[in-house]
This record gives structure tokens, sequence and C-alpha cells, in this order.
């Protein structure tokens, strides 16, 4: 049992156990008990515990403030921000307000920071373990800061660190393989992610309620353009979980999630609860504002109302908010500043399925930027993860044709065209492929590779790596992917190429000189 970080191999089925130590006995078993009563929005217990003088009271009294904190806080009270707990108390702050430029500041103030006398004189805090734990923790919680307010390519390299750290069983490492493959699915990865976390959270060894409502908060972004019920199995485990907690930061969050996941199932304009969730918003910290602002312009599909989520959404640093409201804009009414804006966060943030952006809207976007005359590799694979060939056809072919477009943003505009089965994106390359620059030869590669292998650009690339012995781990790094989408670019290419491994595959590519 940890006192500070109770969420471990052992799960819920500690924590309970926990809950049944007699107080008065021993300032450590008080302290357990108290940590444990946060856990579960027990707050009784929890003031029987603080009664009986536990280790460290204003530490677990800072928690509790946090917790149920009205809904307009937005950082910690001075008291607390200029505590010994004030680095502890961060992450619960910033989720619950929603800070997204705060809480990855906070993220990265944790890579140099430690408290090795601190943990080393509590004897509530099993030291190996949690040595263990916080390089784990820094990775992990680095990842999931990023996805709130960054770039998705950290948020791979993250989960990819912090599957070998800590201790095996840690939920932070067992959460590192979903945060991957729903990083690699938002980023336009093909293969739909598992998410395995709903079915960890029903063990026994599975997260305390407050352990598993921060963890579903955090990794919501990612799991709201997925497909299936997802979203919703989550969100409605989130809003009962913050109900218990009595946190009214909480609840709004878990409602807002879960408003979102019954908008993105049916009818939006017939939710009867968007007019009550904008009015707790607008009294609300700015970061609680965004997601039922978003919520709000997506019923009414006015550019006004997303110019109103995109600036709320910059100033509190909401990365994947602030590009939604953009590609909505782009594709409602595509002015020059919020396309440069949409194009340049698409660069650097890595994301191409959109939160609360049907793919038809994310194509009428890569297609306004486009006719603005931006080209970027970016708004090719964004019209490409959208799934609408006209529009890849059109975004393509603008960039094709454009001689002062980046080399790269051609180069995947004629990649894009191969994996069109239309007869005119067969005659843009078979016309391109009579020339005799990089777009000839990269167009003759496509046209060959469609005709005798029916490869996809990124499986040849995955069979090259694996060629000069390449592990799927160390792939997956190299290209930002998971492990799971490289074993399945390597089978597919088997499969293709009529190989029976990878070596065998990687020989009859040479054979046929891709």
């Amino acid at each position: 049992m940890d006192g500070m970080t109770t969420d471990g191999s052992y799960g819920r089925a500690l924590i309970q156990v926990a809950l049944e130590l007699p107080l008065g006995v021993d300032p450590v078993f008080d302290r357990y008990r108290a940590a444990a009563a946060i856990d579960h929005g027990d707050w009784d217990t929890l003031r029987q515990c603080i009664a009986n003088n536990p280790i460290a009271p204003a530490e677990l009294l800072g928690v509790r403030d946090v917790l149920l904190a009205p809904l307009d806080q937005v950082d910690l009270p001075p008291e607390l921000a200029t505590s010994q707990f004030a680095m502890y108390l961060g992450p619960y702050e910033y989720q619950l307000s929603q800070m997204g430029r705060h809480s990855r500041r906070w993220a990265h103030a944790m890579l140099s920071y430690q408290s090795t006398e601190l943990i080393w004189s509590r004897h509530d805090i099993p030291a190996g373990r949690h040595f263990r734990f916080r390089r784990l923790q820094d990775a992990i919680y680095l990842g999931f800061a990023e996805i709130q307010a960054g770039r998705l390519q950290t948020v791979m390299a993250q989960a990819l660190e912090g599957r070998h750290l800590g201790d095996e069983q840690e939920p932070l490492r067992l959460c590192a393989p979903d945060m991957e493959e729903l990083a690699a699915w938002a980023m336009g990865d093909e293969r739909a992610p598992t998410l395995r976390l709903l079915s960890n959270l029903a063990q026994p060894s599975g997260l305390s309620p407050l352990g598993a409502w921060q963890l579903l908060i955090f990794l919501m972004p990612l799991i709201a353009v997925t497909p299936g019920d997802s979203l919703a199995r989550s969100a409605r485990l989130a809003e009962r979980i913050a109900a218990r907690l009595g946190s009214p930061r909480a609840q709004l969050l878990g409602q807002s999630w879960r408003v979102t996941s019954e908008v993105l199932e049916g009818d939006l304009e017939r939710h009867r609860e968007l007019p009550g969730l904008r009015t707790q918003g607008d009294r609300a910290g700015e970061g609680l504002r965004v997601l039922p602002l978003l919520l709000s312009a997506v019923a009414t599909q006015r550019p006004d109302d997303f110019d109103l989520v995109e600036t709320c959404a910059r100033r509190v640093g909401n990365v994947w908010a602030q590009v939604s409201a953009l590609a909505w804009i782009a594709a409602l009414n595509p002015n020059p500043r919020a396309a440069r804006w949409l194009a340049m966060l698409l660069e650097a943030t890595g994301w191409r399925r959109l939160v609360l952006v049907p793919p038809e809207v994310a194509a009428d976007a890569a297609l306004g930027l486009a006719s603005l005359g931006l080209r970027g590799q970016a708004i090719v694979e964004l019209a490409s993860t959208a799934g609408r060939p006209n529009v890849l056809l059109d975004v393509s072919m603008r960039h094709i044709d454009d001689t002062a477009a980046p080399l790269a943003s051609r180069l995947a505009a004629v990649e894009a065209l191969g994996t069109l089965g239309t007869t005119r994106a067969a005659d843009v390359l078979a016309r391109l492929g009579r020339r005799n620059d990089e777009l000839g030869r990269r167009a003759r590669i496509v046209s060959d590779r469609k005709r005798r292998t029916g490869l996809t650009e990124r499986e040849i690339e995955v069979l090259q790596l694996a060629r000069v012995g390449g592990t799927n781990r160390e792939i997956a790094e190299q290209l930002s992917l998971s492990q799971h989408t490289i074993a399945r670019h390597l089978a597919n290419a088997r499969a293709k190429l009529g190989a029976a491994n990878r070596t065998e595959a990687a020989m009859k590519l040479d054979e046929l000189e891709v």
C-alpha cells in the first residue's frame, strides 16, 4: 500500500482492505484509510481519519479541497499553490479545471522534480515501489498532457516508453498500449484500436473509482474519435463516478462527455440537455467551458460560434478542441487566418481524426485549405483519412499541380492517388509516370506496386525496415505507430506477396525492385 499513490498492482482489492483498517491504532493505518476514503468519495470516513491525525493530514485535505472546489476554480488556491504539496496536487487541479497549458507545464516540470527526502521520511510510502513508479508516472502523465495540449507524436513516444517502466501490473503501464493505439488511430492509422481499459477496470485489481475517472478523462479526446460504443461506455462510467465523488467539476466533465457520445450517436438538434450544459459551462472556469461551447457550436453550425470555441480553447491550451473548431470553420466559411492556423496545427499536432468533426466536414475542411492555396502533407492526410474519394482526388491534384508546394506534400498526394481505385486517378498516375522528375519516379513506383503487389506505401516501408533487421518494436518507434499496426502491415504484406515469413516477403520485395 502506498499512502500517496494508492492505485497499484493490487488495485481495488488492496484499497478495500485499507478501508477496513482500524482507526486510532497507527498513523500509517489512518493515512491508508484516509487515502482510500478519498478514492471512493467517502468524505465521512475521511473526517474520522483526520480526527486521528494521520500522516500528512494537510496533503489529504488539499486533495479534498481540489476535488470539491466550485465550477469556476481554475488554479490551486494560494495556500495550496505555495505549500510543499503543490506538485502533488497539480494534476488533480489541472485535470478538473481542464487547463491544458497548465497541465502540460506541470508534466514537464515533473521531469526535473524529485522529492527523495520527503519520500524517504514517509513510513506510509514504500520507497522502492514509489521510485520505480515515478519514471512510469512521468512518461504517462506527459503523454496525458500532450493529448490535451500538445502533439500526438509525443503521446506515442511516451506510451511506447511507458510499456517498459514501473512494475509489471501497474495500472499506468497497462494503460500504455491503449494510449499508443488510440493515438495512432487519431493520427490516421488504419487499424481501429482495441480498448482494454474498460475490461481492466472491472477486474478486482482495477483502479479505484477516482483513479478510473482520472484515466478515462485523460483519454477521452482519443476515445471520442474511435468507432463503436467505447465513448458512450467510458463517459457513462465517468459520470457515475463523478456523482459518487460529489465533485462539481468532475460531474460537469462527465456529463459533457456523455452528451458528446449521445450527440455522435443521434440527432444533435433534439438533445435536450445542451441548453442546461451550456448554462453550467457559462458559470464554470474557461477550461471546463470549451466542450459545452463546442457542442453548442456543432448544434448551430454557425462560424461565429466556432470562432468563440477556438478563442476559448486557445486561451486555455486545449489543442484538440482548437483543431476541431478550426476544421469546422474551414469547412463552413474558410478564411485565410483560420486556414493558416488549422494547417499549422495539423502539421504540428498530428491530429487527423478530429473530435466532433464528421468525415464529410473533415473532407470539406481539407478542400477549403487547398482552395485557399495552402499546401502540406497534413492537408493531404486529412483528406485521405476523411475517406471521401472525390475530395481526396481534388486535394491531391491541387498539390501535384502546384510547383511551389513542398515536395513532401506533392509526393504524399501521388501516394494518395494510389489509394483511389478510380479511372481518373489511374490516368493521372500514368501521365505523371512519363515525367523524369521525383514525382514521375514516385508515380511509376505507385502504379507498378498496385499492378504487381497491391502493397501500400506503408507496407513497403515496414518491409524495408524489417529487411535490415528491425524488430516490430523498433519499427513502431521509428514510424510512431503501434506494434500491433506494424504486425498487421507485415501480415498484409506477406499475404499479398505469398510469403511464408517476413524474410521471404523482404526477398520478394527486392526481386520486384519496388
